[in-house]
């Protein structure tokens, strides 16, 4: 399966050739994981960052979708 990818924050910087307007596209096997998407891109959970997807916050353990488009966020506190 090929999805598309878009990185915010500081991330796009540990990319090289990363296009900002495009994203990045990454073919995984079918049953992906979000984890296996974060391990692709060397992320760990200590990073901070969130995926999202079909305007959603995803956990580690959810199936990626077919063409999907995820995005990377950087986690955000406030007060």
């Amino acid at each position: 399966m090929k999805v598309r990818v878009k990185l915010f924050g500081t991330l796009p910087q540990t990319i090289p050739g990363y296009d900002a307007a495009t994203g990045l596209d990454i073919k995984f096997p079918d049953g992906a994981r979000i984890s296996d998407l974060l391990a692709h891109l060397e992320i760990s959970k200590a990073d901070g960052y969130m995926v999202a997807m079909d305007n959603t916050v995803k956990k580690p353990t959810d199936v990626i979708r077919n063409g999907a488009v995820l995005f990377i966020l950087p986690c955000l506190a406030g007060g």
